[in-house]
């Protein structure tokens, strides 16, 4: 399943908890700072959906994420999206044949495991000015909403004795408010707002509040002192101005494994364009036993797979995540990606970077790998929900799944299919992309804004470009030659701050623009997007009249004839070593076939200075030309040996857009993204050249092998946006699309 949405990501890093935390802590007073939104009042029973969002806004305010996203006034999310759109209730299930009438009651009940599953497919947080409808639902998505996302989702237990009391409050401390559960009654609140269940009392959790804080010397019901500061979301009439205090030792309260104390770290601006998931409903069991998962999906667009986020059923677990190209029939994973390995600290939910992204296009089969030294592997699964209000009702919430989705392996054992065993199950494996190619308003995270389905005022539109990075960017609008009824003005380039925008006016001549055959769209093409996640922030946004679309590409499967001098060749690498051995893959990137210098792999020394060229490429009314390949490279001593790619109109003057300046020496495929657009912007010819060869006669064992290369940038759609008559003081729908 995928599902295309607005913005995060994680490292996982090592906790250290504070070795003697102040015997008292108020999130509301840290060095005069408050850390804590204001009490709410909720309707019916929604308790859970404003313990979780009342942690994710303290830990907004406690990072200042909110305030540096641009957003005013105090962090605000929208508890009821949640309610109406987790996934779990009567209202709406996407693995529910129908969607809806089945599953839990709406505004009746929850927890903050259907919580982390809402968030985990990215479906929000939204900002309650976004999606917050009590009485009818919003929507579920909507262009102008803002989403804020954790980066990681910890659960934390004191444990018998309160041996783990710390690592709670070092959470408290580190990343501010936590979301808990209690079973609220009156008989175990005494008239100073003390709350205390005894152990042996058999009451399920009923309520759910956040806490903010503790005193060590607090007294209680309770045998022992201590309680935890807590914020409730009846309104401030209820307690002590909407707070009061639950015992260390109360039976659920920083116990419950689901609902003890549960820290939304890292919330930040979503950071994604899309997720592919299978679990529709997040950890609802686990498969202890299984060290090794792998998730299967077929890529839906053009896009970077940037990260994996995953659960842990235990802390401190070392993980692999690699991304496969080929899982084969037999049960081989083959061709490795990319890969990244570390430690999950704490239990629960986390979103790891891949240092090298993946890029995907539509139909790309891949397979996402993880292995878990401890706990085993969280799954989704069809499975009894308990209502956290009502404590004793459990509902059920069917999953689905199909076949050929989600593997495991037991040992030295083959993959198994976990369909076989369970047809509703799914592991909890999910890859986090980012679209490369045009964006359009609301998508991604730098937008071009303006009237989209009309109307359209001819005279002067005004749009903006508003920068959601997390990096300042720059930016240029660039006005088509096709259009020249169409005039640009205003802030046509600058360099925009995070969360900073600008406004360009857009004017039509309408009498210019009658009986147009051609149209044109409104679009932005944001290299940043892209380039930011392999550490390239260097490049403009560039905003334009036109359309994203590929010019040309070669996969490499044939031969396709470009010139070549001795020592490059079209092939299969055939792995030599010689005498000093060097970069020897077996295959290309995708396929087996590459343009490789020194293909047969022996590696001489001396090899002269060589060219590979291409075929020439029509780049007429193309802006912001790049050029986007695959390489395994070794250069031995920039001072001696080199490599550069060139680019010319006439095939006689080159212009050098990339060379190395030291020794590269690649141990896997690279992809290489250059911009090329100074030369061969709007050109009716444009060649591409690959150089390799001796600077000054040194020693020389080099090699180079090229595969999938692309031509990208944008032309002017084709598609006509002004009817014949157009006049003056007419309006016309704007049609915006993504290819």
């Amino acid at each position: 399943m995928k599902h295309p949405v607005l913005i995060a990501v994680l490292m996982c890093v090592p906790v250290t908890v504070v070795a003697d935390p102040p015997s008292s802590y108020d999130l509301r007073d840290v060095g005069g700072v408050n850390y804590v939104t204001s009490v709410k009042n909720q309707s019916g029973g929604t308790c859970w959906t404003h313990g979780a969002m009342a942690a994710m806004e303290g830990n907004l305010l406690m990072t200042g994420a909110w305030a540096a996203a641009g957003e005013t006034g105090e962090p605000d999310l929208a508890e009821y999206h949640l309610d109406w759109w987790n996934g779990f209730n009567q209202h709406h299930n996407d693995d529910a044949v129908p969607t809806s009438g089945s599953g839990l009651e709406v505004h009746q009940g929850g927890d903050y495991m259907v919580t982390a599953a809402y968030l985990a497919r990215l479906e929000g947080a939204v900002r309650d000015e976004d999606g917050q409808s009590y009485s009818t639902p919003p929507l579920r998505s909507d262009s102008s909403y803002h989403y804020f996302l954790p980066r990681t989702i910890a659960y934390h237990q004191a444990g018998v004795g309160l041996d783990n009391i710390d690592a709670i409050k070092t959470a408290i401390m580190t990343h501010g408010v936590l979301g808990t559960c209690m079973a609220y009654d009156g008989q175990f609140m005494d008239g100073s707002y003390n709350h205390y269940q005894p152990p042996t009392s058999s009451m399920e959790p009923n309520h759910a509040v956040a806490i903010i804080g503790w005193d060590d010397d607090r007294t209680t019901q309770a045998p022992g002192p201590g309680a935890w500061v807590a914020k409730n979301s009846w309104g401030e009439s209820f307690g002590d101005d909407g707070y009061f205090w639950i015992s260390y030792h109360d039976k659920w309260s920083g116990q419950h494994p689901e609902m003890g104390a549960v820290s939304f770290e890292d919330v930040e601006p979503l950071a994604w364009d899309g997720v592919y998931y299978h679990d529709t409903h997040g950890w609802r069991d686990t498969k202890t036993e299984a060290v090794e998962a792998v998730n299967a999906f077929t890529a839906s667009e053009n896009e970077l797979l940037a990260a994996v986020s995953f659960f842990t059923a235990a802390e401190n677990v070392d993980y692999t995540v690699t991304v496969y190209d080929t899982f084969t029939a037999s049960g081989e994973l083959l061709d490795p990606l990319s890969s990244q390995s570390g430690t999950a600290v704490v239990r629960g939910y986390h979103t790891v970077d891949l240092d090298t992204p993946v890029s995907l296009a539509p139909g790309n089969d891949f397979f996402l790998y993880l292995s878990l030294s401890e706990g085993g592997h969280p799954y989704d699964r069809s499975s009894e929900v308990p209502v956290l209000l009502g404590a004793e009702s459990r509902v059920w919430v069917p999953s689905e799944s199909d076949p050929g989705q989600s593997y495991y392996k037991l040992g030295s054992g083959a993959w198994q299919d976990l369909w076989n065993e369970d047809d509703s199950a799914n592991f909890c494996i999910k890859g986090l992309t980012v679209a490369t190619g045009m964006k359009v308003e609301g998508v991604g995270r730098t937008s071009f804004s303006g009237p989209v389905g009309g109307p359209f005022d001819p005279a002067s539109t005004v749009y903006t470009v508003t920068n959601r990075n997390a990096h300042a960017i720059a930016y240029q609008v660039i006005e088509a030659d096709e259009a020249p009824w169409l005039t640009l003005s205003g802030a046509t380039s600058g360099a925009l701050d995070p969360m900073e925008s600008a406004e360009v006016t857009v004017a039509v001549d309408g009498a210019a623009a009658a009986g147009l055959a051609r149209g044109v769209y409104l679009a932005a093409v944001d290299f940043v997007n892209t380039t930011d996640h392999i550490g390239d922030t260097s490049r403009d946004v560039v905003l334009m009249v036109g359309e994203a679309s590929p010019v040309v590409g070669w996969s490499m499967d044939s031969d396709p004839g470009w010139s070549t001098e001795a020592d490059w060749a079209f092939g299969q690498p055939a792995g030599g070593g010689g005498d000093h051995g060097g970069p020897d893959p077996t295959s290309g990137f995708t396929g087996v076939n590459v343009y490789g210098y020194n293909l047969a792999g022996d590696y001489p020394n001396d090899l002269p200075e060589r060219h590979l060229v291409s075929t020439p490429v029509d780049c007429s009314g193309i802006h912001g030309a790049r050029l986007r390949f695959q390489r395994w490279l070794g250069v031995e001593q920039a001072v001696y040996d080199h490599a550069a790619v060139s680019v010319s109109i006439d095939g006689i003057e080159w212009t050098t857009v990339w060379a190395n300046d030291e020794d590269v020496t690649d141990t896997d495929w690279v992809e290489m993204d250059l911009d090329i657009g100074a030369v061969a912007d709007g050109q009716p010819t444009v060649f591409l050249r690959w150089t390799m060869g001796a600077t000054d006669g040194g020693w020389t064992y080099c090699g180079w092998n090229i595969d999938d290369v692309e031509l990208l940038g944008l032309r002017i759609a084709d598609t006509p946006l002004f009817a014949d008559g157009f006049e003056n003081g007419d309006t016309q729908a704007w049609d915006q699309t993504t290819p």
